[in-house]
């Protein structure tokens, strides 16, 4: 049976790479969007909301979208698991023993809270460290461009 655990275990190992892929195209999409909330996170800042209060909102939108990420996953292992026993072959070591228990609930929180906090670090403190006064003034620059170039482009 070492040739199969060998075998096992380079599936466990691609499959840790795709989770690592995957985690950093969110961290990226995280970042493109922490870019995007610029105004947001300014107008909370001149409000008097602390560089923490804004990294512990932006973590905290990471971690439940990791959360609601492996909750997902979850529910397609458990929704897969059958199928997938009863394509198997029979010869195949504890086949029956196979299930989803607390175990594997466990190890799935941890890894969704652990990725979320790593991969919501960078956007997090990306987004505390944007100078406020900058952004707003970015926006309300955008704000008034919109009307003038409008009004222009109108002939009476």
């Amino acid at each position: 049976m070492g040739w199969l655990k060998r075998r096992l275990l380079v599936l466990q190992g691609a499959v840790g790479f795709v989770l690592l892929i995957a985690c950093a195209n969110v961290a990226g999409m995280l970042l493109a969007r922490a870019s995007s909330k610029r105004k947001e996170i300014a107008i909370r800042s001149a409000l008097g909301g602390g560089r923490w209060d804004i990294v512990r909102q932006m973590l905290t939108e990471s971690v439940l979208l990791a959360v609601c990420g492996g909750a997902a996953g979850v529910l397609l292992a458990y929704a897969g698991l059958w199928p997938l026993i009863a394509i198997s072959p029979t010869w195949f070591p504890r086949l029956q023993s196979i299930a989803v228990d607390f175990r594997v609930l466990a190890f799935t929180a941890a890894v969704s809270i652990l990725t979320g906090l790593v991969f919501g670090i960078a956007p997090a403190l990306q987004s505390a460290r944007s100078d406020a006064n900058d952004s707003l003034k970015d926006a309300a620059g955008a704000a008034q461009q919109g009307p003038v170039a409008i009004a222009s482009a109108v002939h009476w």
